[in-house]
């Protein structure tokens, strides 16, 4: 599904609503939820570790063009191959990890609700249902795939933002569309013993992923979550690092604080009450957390959504 290109580590990045080439975070402080759809274009050729914590206030689409790479999303790691694509949801956190060689090439596509309702209409409901699948990736066979739809699709998006010719933006909005809505038409069947599969040291890391998110609001430890596995706390903690990029207290730090986003933006808590209700037994140590994470204070964060 890729054609060769030369090797760059810069993107190709566009956003109607900015100046071309200027970079977007997407991440914890994200809250512009773009009206306009953003997409990025990217060949690497180093063991790329998506840095910092990563979620945001819009969906996300990720397409890897060639290579392999592992993505963690939905407390689960996945094997990419080229051609495959992730649908991540609205404030759903993730994070693409290196596969056994460093090269390869991707683009992601980023939307808010604005743009869903412009260019969706009455279809957004069933378009934006790609993004609450019960398995998130969609495989299509790389290089070895029959769906020369798809493919084409997907190779003039490439085309389209690496050469950018002139209204090269409303096409790729167009195509973006395009491609939406014929994964929406394809049959979604429940992955096969080979596509679901894990190795022996993901389905550990799994199992403490979903434990922490489960068991959140409690005082989880290490060593709570060592014994839960059947591992030490010190091989737990490194196999949790090299699988996921997370380390553990990071990674239940964050789940906390995305708990927290959402009780702030949904309800009208006390934010005294918030911290206790997602595990933060020192209110203190919540509002520094919360701070670093999202580089605002819990009520800050707050009154930007309800500004919203």
């Amino acid at each position: 599904m890729s054609a060769h290109r030369s090797a760059s580590n810069r993107p190709a990045h566009v956003d109607a609503s900015m100046p071309h080439h200027q970079h977007t975070p997407s991440n914890l402080t994200d809250q512009r939820m773009p009206d306009r759809l953003i997409a990025e274009y990217m060949s690497r050729s180093d063991y790329f570790v998506m840095p910092g914590d990563h979620l945001h206030p819009h969906y996300e689409l990720y397409i890897l063009l060639s290579g392999e790479r592992r993505y963690f999303v939905r407390d689960q790691v996945y094997e990419m191959h080229t051609g495959d694509l992730v649908f991540i949801g609205k404030h759903e956190l993730h994070r693409t990890l290196p596969g056994k060689l460093p090269e390869h090439e991707r683009i992601v596509l980023y939307f808010g609700d604005g743009f869903a309702k412009q260019q969706f209409g009455e279809h957004r409901d069933w378009l934006l249902s790609l993004f609450n699948q019960p398995y998130p990736v969609l495989h299509t066979g790389g290089k070895d795939s029959k769906d020369s739809i798809l493919s084409s699709i997907i190779q003039q998006l490439v085309r389209e933002l690496t050469i950018q010719p002139q209204g090269y933006k409303l096409m790729v909005q167009q195509l973006a569309v395009t491609l939406l809505l014929y994964c929406a038409r394809l049959p979604r069947a429940a992955p096969t013993s080979i596509t679901n599969i894990q190795s022996a040291t993901q389905e550990p890391i799994t199992e403490a992923a979903r434990y922490i998110k489960a068991h959140y609001h409690t005082n989880v430890s290490l060593s709570q979550l060592a014994a839960h596995v059947h591992l030490s706390p010190a091989h737990l903690s490194r196999m949790f690092k090299r699988t996921t990029g997370f380390h553990v207290t990071e990674y239940i730090n964050t789940v906390r604080v995305r708990a927290a986003q959402q009780q702030l933006r949904d309800t009208d808590l006390k934010i005294i009450d918030i911290a206790a209700a997602t595990g933060f037994g020192n209110f203190s140590h919540f509002g520094k957390i919360f701070k670093q994470l999202c580089h605002m204070s819990p009520r800050e964060y707050r009154q930007s959504t309800r500004g919203k």
